[in-house]
């Protein structure tokens, strides 16, 4: 199999950090290109709670998103990113199903550390819906 689009579900995190590097070693072997998702959860309760705090989180959000796309023009690697809104498993599946990408690449699990050692709810979710191979990250 070919992996040259990629997807790489990010949340800063060092487990994502450590799937983002393992998709450009991938990448460059390849001559892929990344496309880069962060999900914001988003819902009507959670949206009131954090409405006074969402220029903050997205200019923090495309800060790090910015710090990819440098570190892969450096590489030649062509990237693409995108925030999403809402349930982060069924937004990433969502967009996994309208667009055809080769592997998936994601961290164990991401910032909640409520999951312990094992696969967090969201890298749970893309393992056990996926279409195409998936890749987690320990």
């Amino acid at each position: 199999m070919n992996f040259k689009d990629i997807l790489v579900p990010y949340d800063n995190s060092a487990n994502s950090k450590r799937a983002l590097k393992q998709a450009f070693v991938l990448a460059s072997l390849t001559d892929g290109k990344i496309t880069i998702i962060h999900s914001i959860s988003y819902d009507k309760a959670i949206g009131k709670i954090i409405e006074p705090y969402k220029e903050t989180i997205l200019r923090h959000i495309k800060e790090f998103m910015t710090e990819i796309e440098h570190g892969a023009s450096k590489l030649d690697i062509p990237i693409s990113k995108e925030i999403l809104y809402g349930n982060p498993a069924e937004k990433i599946l969502d967009l996994m199903k309208k667009k055809n990408f080769d592997i998936v690449i994601i961290g164990r699990r991401g910032t909640n550390k409520l999951t312990g050692p094992s696969l967090g709810s969201v890298s749970n979710a893309i393992v056990q819906n996926s279409q195409v191979p998936v890749l987690v990250i320990m």
